[in-house]
């Protein structure tokens, strides 16, 4: 997918001229990435017909101070504030800021949509998803024009595809009041001390307000079935329902069917035996279940192993969904 589909989403008529899809560089002074060299077209052509607004009520298309294009750095500067944000949250924590990522959007919950722009060829440059927090990053093997396009696809039936900001904030009737609401919801949800692990994790992926990350999700899961994976824990299977994986708080959760070429997906480790089912990583450790073999996913323990191959050592949460909570809310190591 690319713009003209988010066009013809939007009930408008593709009027640029067809150049064989979303490849393309657009203007730009210098080489590759995010420093300031080429952009991709298909993107500024999406600024060019689509105006200032919300797509379906959720997305906020970053727009340069001019078009055409003529550095990549214009949409780090038009995003300068939330991206002094990301860095100082990053540092603040000990991490060094990805050099490799440009804002293309910001969400209506004040996450950012970015480029990773490690790819010289703009054509391919993928979508990261961060949360107001910078603590939730999701990857997705597609381009910017093709999240929008999705988001539109996977948005409720009374969401606008478009509103201008007058139409967004309108008292009443625009999204804003949608998305206040849900946050208001959210911030309830966050205080209930007795809400079940996997549900409190869920409630911090549906804060990030984006409808596709869970079409996105659900797409991967079909494919999991498809490839006969088998049974697995009940509270992985209710957090993967709508996280498509991705990194909470440092940890690496693979998604449960392959998401682009040599991608990590889960799996047996080591290859040859069934004892330990490999669903992420953190702190140069892999993390899943110590299975023994067992049929039954409510017998597996939750366990980290070396990367040299070591016994893998049972951890002390009683899910993956808890573990990942306890990290969210300040848990700092794989063993704690």
């Amino acid at each position: 997918m690319n713009h003209r589909d988010v066009v013809r989403l939007l009930g408008r008529e593709v009027r640029d001229p067809d150049d064989g899809g979303a490849g393309g560089v657009g203007r730009a002074g210098g080489a590759g990435g995010a420093g300031g060299g080429p952009v991709p077209v298909d993107h500024e052509r999406l600024l060019r017909a689509v105006g200032p607004g919300f797509l379906a009520g959720c997305v906020r298309l970053t727009r340069p101070a001019a078009l055409p294009v003529r550095s990549a750095e214009a949409f780090r500067a038009a995003e300068a504030d939330r991206m002094g944000n990301l860095e100082e949250e990053l540092r603040g924590r000990g991490e060094d800021p990805p050099a490799a990522l440009l804002p293309w959007a910001r969400t209506a919950r004040d996450g950012l949509l970015l480029w990773d722009t490690a790819d010289p060829d703009p054509a391919r440059w993928t979508t990261v998803l961060t949360d107001g927090a910078f603590r939730l990053w999701l990857a997705f093997p597609f381009a910017a024009s093709e999240f929008v396009a999705r988001s539109l696809l996977a948005r409720a039936a009374d969401e606008p595809a478009f509103e201008t900001f007058e139409e967004y904030e309108a008292y009443g009737s625009g999204s804003f009041w949608r998305v206040a609401d849900a946050m208001r919801e959210t911030a309830t949800l966050r205080a209930d001390p007795g809400l079940d692990p996997a549900e409190a994790l869920l409630t911090e992926v549906r804060a990030l307000g984006l409808p596709a990350v869970r079409a996105y999700a659900e797409e991967l899961l079909g494919r999991s079935r498809e490839a006969g994976r088998g049974e697995l824990p009940a509270d992985f299977r209710a957090v993967m329902r709508e996280f498509p994986g991705g990194v909470v708080a440092g940890v690496r959760v693979y998604p449960v069917a392959a998401d682009g070429p040599g991608a990590p997906v889960l799996r047996r480790w080591p290859d040859d035996t069934r004892r330990f089912l490999q669903w992420g990583e953190a702190d140069g450790r892999p993390l899943g279940w110590l299975t023994d073999g067992a049929g039954d996913p409510a017998r597996w323990r939750l366990a980290s192993a070396a990367a040299d191959g070591a016994e893998p050592e049972p951890l002390p949460d009683p899910g993956f969904a808890a573990f990942l909570l306890r990290r969210l809310r300040g848990g700092d190591t794989a063993a704690a």
